[in-house]
């Protein structure tokens, strides 16, 4: 069976990307253009791996995070945050992202931290 990401931006161009640097391994990719339902849409999926913006449209990356790691249900799902911003606390422990990823990414990094993630 095929490893399913979900993967929420803001930014469709880094969406874009994302999912072409991902497309070429059989894993089924959702892309949101949205994190307003990602917690819904995470909770309704149960993706193998979610790759997250920290901030978009209103919400934040690190609060989803923060809900997925408290949720018994969903917490076993790896979350790589994505962020541009330098001082975001994205290493911070209270909200447990499995990993980060900064922007501008490289996209050796980005499969080798899926891959990771997704072997873990």
């Amino acid at each position: 069976m095929n490893k399913k990401i979900v993967i929420f931006d803001d930014d469709k161009e880094i969406l874009t990307a994302l999912e072409s640097v991902l497309d070429f391994v059989d894993w089924d990719l959702m892309t949101y253009a949205s994190g307003q339902d990602a917690l819904q849409v995470i909770t309704k999926e149960k993706p193998d791996l979610v790759l997250m913006d920290v901030l978009m449209d209103g919400c934040d990356g690190r609060e989803i995070c923060r809900n997925i790691k408290e949720d018994s249900s969903l917490q076993h799902i790896p979350v790589i945050l994505i962020s541009g911003l330098q001082n975001t606390g994205i290493k911070n422990k209270d909200f447990g992202p499995n990993d980060f990823l900064a922007k501008p990414f490289n996209a050796g990094d980005l499969i080798d931290k899926v891959y990771f993630q997704l072997a873990s």
